[in-house]
């Protein structure tokens, strides 16, 4: 329906997710934040999930940030708290589903749009892409999307997304390391397709323990880290899904979980 403000479509194991505001270059209001939240959660409660796509619908945005009518309007302390704690909830659910999240991003990827791109494990990005941090010039500062950028990008990159709102092109974003890849604008979806396909011929199990390694490496000290990955990857490799995947290679195979996708 027209008015809902998130669209969720399933299709053998790949769940998209849309953010439905074009009129609004798909700003982020709270009820599209929480909304978002339990997508995410729902996919991830999802048995037959396997992959997950965030895109954003109309031609000019996939979303240009928070809705600053709304936020002007709710100036409580209380709500602006909870409006910014759903946002950082929303980025921790990406980070954090076993599914793995691509973002499709086309025009304006901006403040909370920049953020939610950044939180997704490959970003894809339209050759008209724009992606920002403008904050600063309406006397805020983008502390909670930092976060996942700030695994992404050196620091003197993000000092500058931060200090100067400078807008960007989806070459630079990738010349820095905010972006996986850019496609022309014709081609993204397309591309896109055939990324959460590729994803969704990996091992599930795989990709999870893939996903929190890269979650927990930046916290953790280098060599204890290295040592405990080692461990992990030992009792992967144990394990029914890697047992399947190794027996599959050496007879010339596909696994079993891509027969099923």
């Amino acid at each position: 329906m027209a008015s809902q403000t998130v669209l969720v479509t399933e299709s053998a194991g790949l769940i998209t997710i849309t953010i439905n505001r074009p009129s609004a270059r798909n700003s982020l209001n709270a009820e599209t934040v929480l909304s978002l939240c339990a997508a995410v959660d729902a996919a991830t409660a999802n048995a037959r999930a396997r992959c997950l796509l965030l895109t954003g619908s109309g031609s000019e945005a996939f979303c240009a940030g928070a809705d600053i009518a709304e936020l002007v309007a709710n100036a409580a302390p209380a709500a602006r708290r909870a409006f910014f704690q759903s946002i950082a909830n929303l980025i921790e659910k990406i980070q954090t589903t076993h599914l793995p999240v691509v973002a499709s991003v086309h025009g304006f990827a901006l403040a909370g749009g920049c953020g939610l791109a950044a939180a997704c494990d490959i970003t894809l990005a339209a050759d008209d892409a724009i992606f920002g941090l403008p904050e600063v010039a309406i006397g805020l500062a983008a502390l909670v999307v930092m976060a996942p950028i700030s695994r992404l990008i050196g620091k003197k990159a993000l000092a500058h997304l931060l200090m100067t709102g400078e807008r960007i092109s989806a070459q630079r974003a990738l010349e820095i390391g905010l972006i996986t890849s850019v496609h022309p604008k014709g081609s993204l979806d397309q591309t896109a397709q055939e990324m959460c396909a590729k994803l969704m011929r990996q091992g599930p199990g795989a990709l999870k323990a893939s996903k929190e390694g890269l979650l927990e490496i930046s916290e953790k000290e280098y060599h204890s880290a290295i040592r405990e990955f080692a461990d992990r990857s030992a009792l992967l490799s144990i394990g029914a899904e890697a047992s399947e995947g190794l027996l599959a290679f050496t007879q010339k195979r596909d696994p079993s979980w891509r027969r099923n996708p």
